[in-house]
């Protein structure tokens, strides 16, 4: 029995030093600051990604200019980035050899006429026959078209331009020999509007439709943003790429475009299928961890202060920004930062809000 004392005092000690600790840790818990985060509202958006795709910008209208015959250029009266009006004469070709072509046509149809007016004559008195006035008569109207043919040629020996524009490039230079059809000038008609040429994989062009709504930025104007409209959609792929071309009609109201063809342009378009469905959106950053199934975050309930983990299935990302497939209700506010640290239940800070 004297033996056991020293050893029960001492057991009892040691647990009496044992709940003073715990006591300790509790209050020093109790007493510690809520951690703080930030939260961010979950917003309602389209049930469907927006489409991305990038090509370059031109005039809806832009004309590649080229003479209708060949030969030898006598004068380009405009350079690239010059104004040009309607009507106003913009190269021609040396016009020697058509003159002379066209003269050669008019002798010929003066000749055959003359032949055919003798020829009735000479029938009226039964010196010739049918068959020979008939052949006259053709070889008349044989002439005839062929001094319209070279009169059409001669009247395309220049260039003239169809509308008021802005020539965007100069493909050839005085005294270089052409041939037929080869261009030579490229302008573009003012007020037709600016448009983007992009390229849609097969997925994203089955979804889009025209009529549809974007949003357009370009590389070389990053801080503007562009509403525009797809106003064209091909039917068959382009057997290079393998892509359908999509024509976006760009609203530079109020913020004319530089007069430049060719700016790099990227374009969001937003699928009208798409928006009869909602999903909710929230930032990237309220993941804590997650696969390709599901997610794990951190919902916040203003009422309690504290935090509820929740798990819920991503259904795309777009940018900085999930939508999850799951709709969420309307005013759920979730943790951003800070939410890496949280436990189920914790009570927590508000420190700011940020939007989605």
């Amino acid at each position: 029995m004297t033996a056991r004392l020293p050893l029960l005092i001492a057991v009892s000690a040691a647990l009496l030093a044992g709940c003073g600790a715990d006591n300790k840790t509790d209050e020093a818990a109790a007493a510690a600051p809520l951690r703080a985060v930030r939260v961010a509202t979950v917003r309602n958006g389209p049930a469907e990604p927006p489409v991305q795709a990038s090509g370059l910008a031109s005039s809806r209208d832009e004309a590649r200019f080229a003479f209708k015959v060949g030969g030898v250029i006598a004068a380009i009266d405009v350079r690239e980035g010059d104004e040009v009006r309607a009507g106003q004469r913009l190269a021609r070709i040396e016009a020697a050899e058509i003159d002379a072509s066209v003269a050669q046509a008019r002798a010929a149809l003066a000749k055959a006429s003359r032949d055919l007016a003798r020829a009735k004559k000479l029938f009226a008195d039964d010196v010739v026959t049918r068959e020979q006035l008939d052949d006259l008569g053709t070889a008349e109207t044989v002439a005839r078209a062929q001094l319209e043919a070279a009169s059409f040629n001669r009247r395309y020996a220049e260039i003239t331009a169809p509308a008021d524009g802005r020539v965007l490039s100069r493909l050839a230079e005085p005294r270089e020999l052409v041939q037929p059809g080869a261009p030579v000038l490229v302008v573009s008609a003012s007020g037709s509007g600016t448009v983007l040429a992009v390229g849609l994989a097969d997925r994203d062009a089955l979804r889009v439709r025209v009529g549809d709504s974007a949003e357009v930025r370009f590389d070389a104007l990053p801080d503007r943003v562009f509403t525009a409209k797809v106003q064209e959609i091909a039917r068959a792929s382009d057997p290079r790429t393998g892509t359908w071309r999509c024509e976006l009609a760009v609203d530079t109201t109020g913020a004319e475009l530089p007069a430049f063809s060719g700016l790099i342009g990227r374009a969001r378009i937003m699928p009208a299928s798409s928006l009869s469905a909602r999903r909710s959106y929230l930032p990237i950053d309220a993941l804590v961890e997650g696969d390709q199934a599901k997610a794990r975050l951190y919902l916040f309930d203003p009422k309690t202060g504290t935090v509820k983990s929740a798990e819920h299935r991503v259904a795309f990302v777009s940018g900085t920004e999930v939508a999850l497939a799951d709709l969420l209700p309307d005013g759920t506010q979730v943790i951003t930062d800070g939410a890496a640290y949280l436990r189920d239940g914790e009570a927590v800070h508000v420190i700011a809000e940020t939007a989605p």
